[in-house]
C-alpha cells in the first residue's frame, strides 16, 4: 500500500515538474517588446479609443475578439522558437495588421473604422519604434 501511494506521488511530482519545466522553457523563448507597465498604458489607451467608437455590446465583443486574436498572433511572431529574421518579423506583422484591418472594416462604420485605424496604427508605430524598424 505504501509503495503504491509513493509511486502515485512520485508520478504526480514528475508530471508537475515536467509541466513547470515546459512553461519555463516557453517563457524563455518569448520575447517581450513592452514592459508590463507599458502594456497597461497601451491597453488603457486602446480602451479609451474603443469607447470613442460607441460600439454596441455585441459589436464590442466581436471587435475585441478580432483584436485579441490578432494581438495574440502578433505577440508570438518574436518568439525565439520561430527563428524569424527581423525582416521576416516585420513582414509577418504587416500582413497580420492588414488582415486585422480587413476584418475590422467588415464590422465597423466608416467613422468607427477610422478611429480603429488611427488608434491601432499608433500601437503598431510604437512597435516599429521599439524594434527600430522603418
Amino acid at each position: 500500500m505504501r509503495i503504491t501511494i509513493t509511486a502515485i506521488l512520485l508520478l504526480m511530482f514528475i508530471s508537475v515538474s515536467a509541466q513547470v519545466q515546459e512553461e519555463e522553457k516557453k517563457a524563455k523563448e518569448k520575447v517581450e517588446i513592452f514592459t508590463s507597465g507599458e502594456k497597461d498604458n497601451l491597453q488603457f489607451f486602446f480602451k479609451e479609443q474603443v469607447d470613442k467608437m460607441k460600439l454596441s455590446e455585441d459589436l464590442r465583443d466581436d471587435y475585441y475578439g478580432i483584436i485579441l486574436y490578432y494581438s495574440n498572433k502578433m505577440g508570438r511572431i518574436g518568439n525565439k522558437d520561430k527563428g524569424y529574421t527581423e525582416a521576416e518579423k516585420k513582414t509577418k506583422l504587416d500582413a497580420m495588421v492588414i488582415q486585422l484591418n480587413d476584418e475590422a472594416k467588415e464590422i465597423l462604420t466608416k467613422e468607427q473604422y477610422q478611429i480603429h485605424k488611427e488608434s491601432f496604427g499608433k500601437i503598431v508605430t510604437s512597435v516599429y519604434n521599439r524594434k527600430g524598424w522603418k
